[in-house]
């Protein structure tokens, strides 16, 4: 008895999780050492500050004309 050949959907890869999509960039962290390790003989350990970026905010605030900023980690 011949089996048919099994074809899998367009954008699946052979374990069956999807294939393809879009590149994100991974924002830069902006690294500072954390202060209570500057002195520590054990090694040095760093905390993401985030950076701010500007964003659109809710109806309320841009009918102020308000800039809206947040932070990003």
């Amino acid at each position: 008895m011949n089996d048919p050949k099994i074809t899998r959907p367009v954008g699946v890869n052979k374990n069956g999780y999807a294939s393809g999509g879009v590149k994100v960039e991974e924002s830069p962290q902006n690294l500072h050492l954390d202060p209570r390790s500057q002195t520590s003989i054990r090694g040095r350990n760093y905390v993401a500050q985030g950076d701010s970026v500007d964003v659109k905010g809710t109806k309320a605030i841009r009918k102020e004309k308000k800039p809206v900023k947040a932070t990003r980690y």
